[in-house]
């Protein structure tokens, strides 16, 4: 099996420029077109995401243009071209994140590093008993909130499932052994950056992850 090697580019939006984003060469004419009817917050969100992902693509895969890209099932975007590799954006807040993966699939999720109202809650309707008891031997139960979301999220998003689907998941902590009745193949990571929980999902075994901040 060929080795997979992921890589990941977050950014605070803050910190872009949305006029030296459009002068890059590394977007093209379609990356415009398509977000001239967005406003201005998502326009900006919008072309920083295709940006980062013009960046992996040119640093790490020699491409020297960001190529079309096309939405697939369930919203989810990905190349035309299906020799190129596959990649996921997520964001949360003013911050963004692109992941691609050299084999196979792979899903993205972040989430802001926040408080969250009613986390007890959520986690009691969409966890497995096996998580909610995982959860409750924490001693930052929101901390451990978030990465069990993120790594959920991110294993919907591998496989282009909606959050409606987020009980058919089952994590095994701490091993982070994921199952699910819609795919039998998740090879989770998760890592809590300095305001982000950032967690991806692949299709294939990982075998090295380089994330730029």
């Amino acid at each position: 099996m060929r080795q997979n090697f992921i890589f990941i580019q977050s950014a605070n939006l803050n910190d872009l420029s949305y006029e030296a984003l459009l002068s890059s060469s590394l977007l093209s004419e379609q990356v415009i077109q398509q977000s001239a009817g967005l406003d201005d917050k998502r326009k900006k969100q919008f072309v920083a995401c295709r940006y980062l992902l013009a960046e992996l693509l040119n640093e790490h895969f020699d491409v020297d243009q960001l190529p079309n890209i096309k939405i697939g099932d369930n919203s989810r975007p990905q190349f035309e071209k299906v020799n190129l590799p596959d990649f996921n954006i997520s964001h949360s807040g003013n911050f963004i994140a692109v992941a691609i993966s050299s084999t196979g699939k792979i899903g993205l999720d972040i989430e802001l590093a926040r408080a969250r109202q009613n986390a007890k809650k959520i986690a009691m309707q969409f966890f497995s008993q096996q998580e909610n008891e995982w959860l409750t031997q924490q001693s930052d139960p929101l901390n451990a909130f978030w990465q069990l979301w993120t790594l959920r999220e991110s294993a919907l998003k591998l496989y282009a499932k909606g959050v409606w689907q987020m009980k058919e998941l089952a994590i095994a902590m701490p091993t982070q052994q994921i199952t699910a009745k819609f795919a039998t193949d998740f090879y989770p990571y998760h890592q809590q950056l300095e305001q982000i929980y950032l967690s991806i999902c692949c299709s294939h075994p990982i075998h090295s992850i380089v994330i730029n901040e």
